[in-house]
């Protein structure tokens, strides 16, 4: 008798252990799993702001890609709100684009973007931090909040991430601090669509592009912009040169590293123009460089900023770069 109701107990016993592992709720980590390891295409919508210093600069956000056959298709278009202009990124089976409205140029790369580095608004940067060992997801009645340490090359301030995802791992939210806390990133979304149908056209180069130029643009009376990050160097020397019509500032900097920046107008040609450039992009959510190893190129509304130095990497370049603020009141 004894040993009967042991065997009953062990059986009701080994019973609720099957049901508990069956039924048992699914960490979030696997759930998203499912989802977005299966991605073959995906839309995002939504808002952004970054924390430029005195500044709060706002976008309109829209990603679109699609998984190919030998590539996979990305396209991103950041508007903004304040100067009315939109920047395309897109990569397609013909290379890496980037279409600059203020200029009516249209630039084209080879490379690996935008996959060459971790990008806040992309699903798969999302998908990386998710399975980061540091990080803490903590699981809601809607979906779930994951936090994590976060390194982004192009974006030192950048250090704590927090996102948020509905429950079928769509994200929601993602906002980055930096060490103390201050809120540098912000994105929320609007719209998220996964493995919707996306035609391949919009990936396409557009053969004019469409956007005015903003009426506060740029002229020789704003310039030189001066950079706030000069990496514990100081401006030993400014100068101003005639090349082809077009004038050039140029501003030396030395100390601990040396670096000089040359700043030219550009004029905006009145029919869409494409060209080719060698080096690699390196982007800063809102700014893209082009790097060739020892210089680095990057346009700043219709200025177009280079930087020179045997001392500085390509992220202490774009540093550099994206340190200057504009502020124009006309």
């Amino acid at each position: 008798m004894k040993k009967k109701s042991i065997a009953i107990i062990v059986g009701i016993v080994t019973v609720l252990l099957i049901a508990f592992l069956i039924f048992r709720p699914k960490s979030f980590e696997k759930e998203a799993d499912k989802v977005l390891n299966s991605l073959t295409s995906y839309t995002l919508q939504g808002e952004m702001e970054l924390n430029k210093g005195e500044d709060i600069k706002s976008y309109l956000l829209e990603i679109n890609y699609k998984k190919g056959e030998n590539d996979d298709y990305f396209k991103v278009s950041l508007f903004d709100k304040n100067l009315n202009q939109e920047q395309i990124l897109l990569r397609n089976k013909e290379g890496v684009f980037v279409m600059t409205p203020s200029l009516n140029q249209i630039f084209r790369f080879e490379g690996e973007w935008p996959l060459n580095s971790p990008k806040p608004y992309l699903i798969q940067t999302m998908n990386d931090i998710l399975h980061q060992e540091d990080s803490i997801i903590e699981k809601t009645k809607e979906g779930a909040v994951v936090k994590s340490e976060v390194h982004y090359p192009n974006n030192k301030t950048y250090k704590q991430q927090e996102m948020t995802f509905d429950k079928e791992a769509k994200p929601k939210d993602i906002v980055i601090v930096d060490e103390a806390g201050t809120t540098q990133l912000k994105i929320v979304f609007s719209h998220v669509s996964y493995n919707n149908e996306i035609k391949d056209e919009i990936f396409d180069v557009p053969a004019e592009l469409s956007n005015s130029v903003s009426v506060n643009v740029l002229d020789q009376n704003d310039l030189p912009l001066y950079p706030v990050s000069i990496l514990e160097s100081e401006l030993v020397s400014t100068n101003t040169y005639q090349v082809n019509g077009e004038t050039r500032y140029i501003l030396e900097y030395k100390g601990d590293v040396n670096f000089t920046l040359i700043q030219t107008l550009k004029d905006q040609p009145s029919n869409a123009t494409t060209v080719f450039k060698s080096g690699e992009i390196v982007d800063a959510v809102d700014v893209v460089g082009f790097y060739d190893g020892a210089s680095m190129t990057m346009y700043l509304q219709n200025v177009e900023m280079n930087i020179y130095s045997n001392d500085l990497s390509a992220e202490e370049m774009m540093e550099v770069l994206s340190s200057h603020q504009v502020a124009v009141m006309k």
